[in-house]
């Protein structure tokens, strides 16, 4: 899926992220006890990278939202199963980045969703 997101029209695009999404949702290696955790790391890494390519459409909304929602379900997923650390530090400073530039977005709710997963990323990264 991930392959298919960078050459695709927008429309193929939003079809594939709505793919990651049900992926994510579904994905057994995202629960908790999960020991495969080298098969999750290359997953999530594969997925950051497709992922903030979307993040920075600048020409289709409808391609960012549904990133941005993939993404929440990630940050969501692997701090709900305490699998952060699968996820390399390399991709989630590329997610921050996308996310920051999110954040200069037209729509004021990509805006603000994406600020609030830059602070989940932060405080996941940054445990007190």
């Amino acid at each position: 899926m991930s392959g298919k997101l960078k050459l695709s029209t927008w429309k193929v695009q939003l079809a594939v992220l709505q793919a990651m999404n049900a992926y994510f949702q579904e994905l057994l290696l995202l629960e908790k006890g999960n020991k495969d955790t080298n098969a999750l790391s290359q997953i999530l890494t594969e997925a950051c990278i497709a992922l903030t390519y979307s993040l920075e459409n600048k020409s289709y909304s409808s391609v960012r939202t549904e990133a941005l929602s993939v993404v929440d379900l990630i940050v969501k997923r692997t701090g709900e199963s305490e699998q952060w650390d699968c996820m390399s530090a390399r991709s989630r400073e590329q997610l921050q980045r996308s996310l920051s530039t999110l954040q200069t977005d037209s729509r004021p709710e990509l805006r603000d969703k994406a600020q609030e997963l830059r602070n989940t990323n932060h405080v996941l990264e940054h445990p007190s």
